[in-house]
């Protein structure tokens, strides 16, 4: 009998990619829903019988998934993806069982799933033993290695660029890099799987649209209640708007509070 999935992640390509692994794992896996928001994950499960196992994104457009777990019970585990390592703890903190950083690999899905496939037969064990488990484990082997330079194109030339000398990365139909001098080079990854490439101590996802090194970052401005609007150096063509959650975050972080 398939195991009754539900998959959460907002990214459209990460979103196939993860299903993509999910069908081609040795487990029989039944996709019941692939979900885009915190809040309409909130509406599905309260409306809708319990899933055997989520598979979730952390950073969703409208905040963290963290988010859904306090406004709907959940006691089925999960499985994490996530382009930062600083959410390790809290992750296991939940039902989470496994903790995958992206580019989620077939390899490191097959793992998550095997974990699950173990544990799901005593699934009533005291969680907070089992998390404790995976916690240790995700410390011992997880080493991420950060990029220190990038080769960006320019014209028919390639330049040799430091990473800690872009100040920003930004969508505009493809990605760019802007550097700390102001040139701006096409970049050919996206902004998910930059995320994954650059230390999260360095680098910020402020939105969609952009993922800023944290030296590029000169004031923040009050919006709306609770949310800024930030100015980047060098400056960025448009405002640059942040959710409230994420504004939260970043001045907690800016301040030396996290």
């Amino acid at each position: 009998m398939s195991t009754k999935v539900l998959l959460i992640e907002d990214e459209p390509k990460a979103q196939q990619h993860l299903k993509n692994l999910i069908r081609n794992s040795e487990f029989p896996m039944a996709i019941l829903a692939c979900l885009t928001h915190v809040k309409e994950a909130v509406r599905w499960l309260k409306e809708h019988p319990r899933p055997e196992l989520i598979i979730m994104d952390i950073q969703l457009s409208d905040g963290l998934s963290f988010e859904i777990l306090d406004e709907v019970p959940v006691d089925v585990p999960i499985i994490f993806t996530t382009a930062y390592d600083e959410y390790a703890i809290q992750a296991f903190k939940t039902t989470g069982i496994d903790y995958l950083l992206k580019p989620v690999t077939q390899d490191s899905m097959d793992v998550a799933l095997k974990k699950y496939d173990r544990l799901y037969p005593n699934s009533k064990i005291d969680w907070s033993f089992k998390n404790l488990e995976a916690l240790q484990q995700y410390r011992v082997n997880q080493a991420p290695a950060y990029r220190n330079r990038f080769l960006l194109k320019a014209g028919n030339a390639l330049v040799p660029v430091l990473t800690n000398h872009i100040a920003y990365f930004f969508r505009q139909e493809i990605v760019f890099a802007k550097t700390v001098d102001g040139k701006v080079f096409p970049v050919d990854f996206s902004l998910g799987q930059l995320q994954s490439q650059l230390d999260p101590k360095q680098f910020v996802r402020l939105n969609r649209q952009l993922l800023a090194n944290f030296s590029s970052i000169v004031k923040l401005r009050s919006s709306k209640p609770g949310q800024f609007s930030i100015d980047l150096q060098p400056a960025y063509h448009e405002q640059v708007q942040i959710s409230q959650e994420r504004s939260s975050w970043l001045k907690r972080f800016l301040s030396g509070e996290s």
